[in-house]
Parts: C-alpha cells; structure tokens; sequence
C-alpha cells in the first residue's frame, strides 16, 4: 500500500461527492424565498416568457405593459443576444411556469424562480466541475477538487450562480473553451479509437467493409456537443420559418407582422439551408480526424461560439486572446497549423452565425446598430453610464468581496504561478499522484504506429507547471480585457475567477504536498492574509449593499440602502484566520480544513442569509404579493414613475406604466376607472411615493394608503369609488 492510500484523499471521489451536494443544497435552500431581483433578473424572465406566449424564438421581445402613456414605449429587445432567454424559455416551459391562466403565477415561489435561475445554476455548477475535471485530470484529484471548491464558493460566483443573468451564460463557454484548450495541448496526445460499434456491425455486417469511424469517448463528447450546441439551435430556428402557427393569420395579426417581415421569415427559410449544408461539412471532416486533440479544439470552436450568442462579442474574444497570449509565452506557433481552424471557422459559424443571420433578415440595420454597436463596441470603447467608470483598481478591489474569504490568498498563489515562469521544466520532483489517465495515454501513444504527440507537456511535473501557466495567463487577459473595458461593473469580474479559483486550487495543492522552502515568505503572506480578510470585512460594513451590487448596476442614491447586517461575516471568516495561523505553522491540514469550512460557510450565509433578506429590498415580490391577495375584480395596477421592470415580470404584462409625472394623463386613469368600485395599486420608489399625493386628484388625496414598504419601493392603494 502506498503511503497516499492512507490518507483522506486516498478516496477523492468520496470528497467530491460530498462537497458537490453541500454545495447544490445550498443554492437550493433559500431558492423559493429570494425573488427575481430588478432590473435583470425580471426583465430577462419576461423577454425569456415572451418567447413562449409569442412562439417566437427569433424575434426577442419586451414591452412595458398593456396601459399607460409607456406602456409601449419599447416593443423589442434588441441589447443582447438569444441564447440565456432561449434557455429560460426551455426551463419554464418543462416547469409549466409563465402561461398559465393565473395572473398571479409569478409571485408564488417556488417555480418562477427557479425556472429562470436553473440555466445560471447548472452553467455556474457545470462550469466549477469542468474546471476540477480539468485539475483532476491534469494534475491531481485533490488539485481538481480544490479548484471546483474555491470557483463555487466565492461570493460574487454563487450569487451569480443563483441569479438570472446573462453572463454566467456566456462565461460558462469560455470556460469550456479554455479548458479544451489545455486539455488539448497540455497532456500528452492519443489516437481516436476507431471502429463500428458492436451491436450495429452485427446487425449491418457490410458497415465493416467501410472505414471506420471515431467512435471515442473525446470525439463522441464533441458529437453531443455539436447537437446541442448548434444542430438543435438551428432545428428551432429553421421549424419556426416554416411552422404553420407562424403563418396563421391570427398569429401575423397578433403580433403585427407586416408584409417585410414575411418575407423575412421566407429569406430565413432558404437561407438556413446554407447551415444545413455546413453543418454536413464539419461533421464529415471531423470524421477524418485522428488525435484526441483535433476533439477537444472542436469543442473550443463550438463553446467561442455559444459565448456569441450568449452575450456579445466579450466571450469569443476572451477565447481567442487567451490562446493568442498561451501561444505567445510558450512560443508554440506551430499549434496554428494543427489545430483545425478551417474546420474549426466552421463550427464556429454553426453555433453562432444562424440566428444573428435570421434576425439581420428579420429586423434589418437597426438591430445590427442597437446589439453590435452600441451595447457592445460602444460599452467598451466609450462607456455606458457615468457610475459604470472607473480605474484597474476599482476591480482589484472589488476582487477582495467576489473572491472571500480567498482572496486573502490571492497574493500566495500569484506568487506560486509567477514562480513556474523561473523554473526549469522536470526540474522539479514527480508528482506523487501521477495520473492513471496520463500512463493509459502514453501506452495507447506509444503502441500507434508513426504518432507524433505534439503536446506542450509529458511528464506529470510537466503537465502541472503547464497548467499553472495557463491558468495565469486566463487570468491576466481577464483581467486587462475588463480593466481595458471603459464601462465597469462589478459583475464584468466574473470571468476572471474560474481561472483565479484555479490558481488557487493549484497552489494549495502543490503546497500540501510540498513545504514551502522559506518560512519567512509564508509569515508576510499569511499576515498579508489576514490584512485582507480584515480590509474587506470593514469595507463590507461600511456599505452594507456591496454583496448586492456584485451582480447589478445600480449603485447610487438609494440603491446604496437596504443592504441587509453583515455582524455575522467576522465570525465566518475565523475559521480562515485560524488556518492562515496555522499555515504559518506548517500545519497544512488543519489549515486547509479551516480554509474550506470557511468558504462553505461564507457561500452559504450569503446565498442562504443574505441574499433572501436583500430580495425585499431589491425584488418586487413580497409587494406584488399583496396587490394579488388583497386586489378586486375592478383593480388595476399603475407603474408610476417608475420603470424597475419587476412591474411587468409579476404581474404577466398586466401594468398601467408611467415613467415620468403626467398628471393629466393620470388624472385620465382615475376618470376611467370612477363608478367602477375599485382602486388604483401604485407600485414606485419611495422617495416618488412621498409626492404621489400632490399628483392625484384632490378627492382622493386623503385616501391613500401605504399597503408595502421597503429601502427601495413603496406599494400604494387608492380606492376610486
């Protein structure tokens, strides 16, 4: 028995079982008691609602209501692209959620909200287990279990993970994509098993007669991919072109289509047999491909093209400068010629061209100028709003909350990377956990007649010090691409943490299996530590709604109220400072025990305390709840000036909507509704609420009650006799 065997990692499985369901039982605690958040999570969820009671996939839609001087003063949605909406629309028509009868649907937990959150939560998850995948494989079951560990446990990531928002829609692909890269160059190569599966040749004994094809788990992963990823898209898009609902006179009436958007939706359908024929193509060529490599770099082409259509142009070019900046520090150009690109021009293509292609039909220049040009080149280049600015520091500090209670050894594990950039390859000891996947490469390499591996890496040490440069690669053009950026949010951050998580988990594991040769660098770095934990703690009390604003973009006037306590976060972060001190003892063990306990607990308090207690400030919900229980049959709700988007989520579009005063307009609505017994619900921010009185009709000044109150909004009755 080996020395390892004994030890709690001698069954790694049993580890990530474990920590795998700690960490989905707590995104799913609180799921039901924290409601869609404004402005995005509700805006998203009605775009993504209209899909289904539209039957339009291409087309995205929003508009404000069915009342009021603004009720349509937006009828579409241009600002991003279709993929988290075609997603949500998935997961809410499995889940039955957003056309029933029931006008009162979304404001009853649980469904709604975890219909909209669901494609987040499994890009979120998926994207912790693929970059662990990604560490066990290439280095360590304890690296990958770490890194998985660390990336799902920071804050701004968790949040993230349980909300309906577009980038974890488009960072998750970028993380498949970086991980195929490694994958594909970073470990030693292999041939593509080839044969006609068994049940199939005996059934048509002549297929044997023919070449074989890949029939390898790498290449058939690539295969399901290509279907999910691109074929079925474009099966959607294409049905809807041709489907008869499509064409049915009510429906044309019902949506104003006029006579050039049919003829758009004719266009569509002779020009998404181009796609057809492509997808023949790359299907074919990839037929012929004999490396495990050639598998993995499909995957890259399909996954740049996902974060396309997921978010904008920021995913495929984080995808391409990432590798173009791995190529620059190992100085293996060669690469280029071997990694499929005319093929990979093609995947590229099929999994993001075809719905951009249907709606430059559909919708012409305009939508062109409103997604490529303004809410992509235009954010970047010239900025968006005068809160969203600031310098490279602004995200260094940010990093301190979105990563705690890791950041505080952020500063050891830069360290430790930079390090790999001073040593000689194979220098080093071999690792003692060397991999059973890479002996099993090497052999089938080795048996293959005339195969030529052209991996950047062979040996385990190799393979680890490669990783541990990628990794800090990803990060640093992360990091300068949205540092670059002129507009600035928190939530542009989150790309920079699965590589960050992954620096971190490689270091804490090379640290656990080897000492650190200076005692007195690990006393500054656990000091430095606990400097951080300390810094950001009284930061986060200061402004108690900084949690929150991780992953929106409101952070001014009010929005700076209505954060909920943060007195418990010291205590959850003492285990981590009791492992930093015993770090500095080299007492790795418990320190590591301490560092996770404490990650778990931090992740936990905020998607399970925090988050829940924030919703009432920063989601319409518990509001909207009331107008539903205690309206009549003649009620009406009025969105005055006021435009959170929440309004229209909850109430199914069923909103009388007024952005700015217009007391002739309303004094209209209450002339409209006199004689009718009923009453005006006004749903607004509190310091509107406060002049609503000077705005109404004075007969029913004195009638105005306060039915809900929060930091942020105010819910209001006003009966009309």
């Amino acid at each position: 028995m080996t020395a390892t065997s004994s030890t709690p990692w001698s069954r790694p499985w049993i580890w990530a079982v474990l920590l795998a369901i700690v960490v989905v039982a707590i995104n799913l605690a609180s799921m039901a008691s924290t409601g869609a958040w404004d402005p995005w999570e509700t805006h998203y969820g009605e775009v993504a609602r209209n899909i289904l009671v539209r039957h339009d996939p291409i087309d995205l839609w929003w508009q404000a209501g069915n009342g009021g001087p603004d009720a349509t003063a937006e009828k579409a949605f241009w600002s991003k692209p279709a993929l988290p909406y075609w997603l949500m629309a998935l997961s809410m028509k499995v889940m039955g959620v957003g056309t029933s009868a029931d006008p009162a649907e979304m404001v009853r937990p649980f469904w709604p909200e975890f219909a909209i959150r669901l494609p987040s939560l499994i890009a979120g998850l998926g994207s912790a287990a693929l970059l662990g995948h990604a560490a066990w494989r290439m280095v360590s079951p304890r690296a990958g279990i770490l890194a998985a560990v660390v990336l799902a446990t920071m804050p701004q990531w968790a949040i993230a993970t349980r909300q309906a928002l577009t980038d974890m829609i488009f960072v998750a692909p970028v993380v498949l994509a970086a991980v195929a890269w490694i994958m594909a160059w970073g470990q030693p190569d292999r041939p593509l098993r080839r044969h006609w599966p068994q049940r199939l040749a005996r059934r048509f004994p002549g297929v044997r007669r023919l070449p074989e094809p890949p029939w390898d788990r790498a290449y058939l992963a690539f295969l399901g991919f290509l279907l999910l990823s691109a074929v079925a898209p474009l099966a959607v898009i294409h049905q809807h072109a041709f489907d008869p609902f499509t064409w049915d006179p009510r429906t044309i009436a019902a949506l104003g289509r006029d006579a050039k958007m049919l003829a758009a939706l004719k266009q569509i359908q002779t020009h998404m047999f181009v796609y057809w024929g492509l997808a023949l193509v790359v299907l074919l060529r990839s037929l012929r491909w004999k490396r495990r490599s050639e598998a993995w770099m499909g995957v890259l082409y399909l996954a740049a093209g996902l974060s396309l259509v997921g978010k904008g142009l920021i995913g495929p070019g984080l995808v391409g400068a990432v590798v173009l900046a791995h190529l620059v520090v190992t100085g293996r150009w060669d690469l280029l010629r071997r990694c499929g690109l005319p093929t990979g021009i093609g995947l590229f293509a099929l999994a993001s061209f075809p719905w951009h292609h249907a709606m430059i039909l559909y919708r012409g220049e305009r939508w062109v100028n409103e997604l490529i040009i303004q809410n992509n080149l235009a954010r970047f280049g010239t900025g968006e709003q005068e809160q969203a600015v600031g310098s490279f520091a602004f995200y260094l500090e940010t990093l301190g909350l979105a990563a705690l209670p890791w950041s505080a050894v952020v500063p050891l594990a830069l360290a430790a990377a930079f390090r790999t950039f001073g040593r000689k390859e194979g220098s080093e000891e071999q690792s003692e956990e060397g991999s059973e996947e890479q002996s099993e490469v090497e052999s089938e390499a080795a048996a293959a007649p005339a195969f030529e591996d052209h991996a950047l890496a062979r040996d385990p040490e190799e393979i680890r010090v490669t990783l541990h440069r990628f990794a800090l690669t990803w990060f640093g053009v992360s990091l300068f691409a949205i540092g670059f950026s002129v507009t600035k949010y928190y939530h542009y951050l989150l790309p920079c943490l699965p590589p960050l998580a992954l620096l971190v988990g490689l270091w804490l594991d090379q640290a656990m299996r080897r000492p650190a040769r200076s005692r007195t660098a690990v006393v500054i770095g656990a000091a430095v530590g606990l400097a951080i934990l300390v810094a950001v703690t009284r930061d986060a009390f200061h402004t108690t709604a900084w949690l929150a604003h991780l992953t929106t973009y409101l952070y001014t006037g009010m929005w700076r109220q209505g954060g909920p306590e943060v007195t418990v976060l010291p205590w959850l972060l003492v285990p981590f400072s009791l492992g930093l001190l015993a770090w500095m003892l080299a007492r790795r063990r418990e320190a590591l025990a301490g560092f996770v306990l404490s990650a778990l607990l931090t992740a936990g308090w905020v998607v399970v305390d925090y988050l829940p207690a924030a919703s009432e400030n920063w989601s319409q919900r518990s509001a909207l709840r009331i107008y539903f229980d205690e309206r009549g049959p003649e009620d009406r709700l009025v969105s005055w000036w006021f435009y959170y988007r929440g309004e229209t989520w909850f109430s199914k579009g069923d909103v009388w909507v007024m952005k700015d005063v217009d007391r002739k307009a309303l004094g209209e609505l209450f002339i409209e509704h006199e004689g009718r017994g009923g009453a005006l619900w006004f749903i607004t921010i509190e310091p509107h609420a406060r002049r609503l009185r000077s705005q109404v009709p004075r007969q029913y000044q004195d009638g105005i009650e306060v039915k809900f109150e929060s930091f942020h909004y105010v819910l209001l009755r006003v009966p009309v006799p």
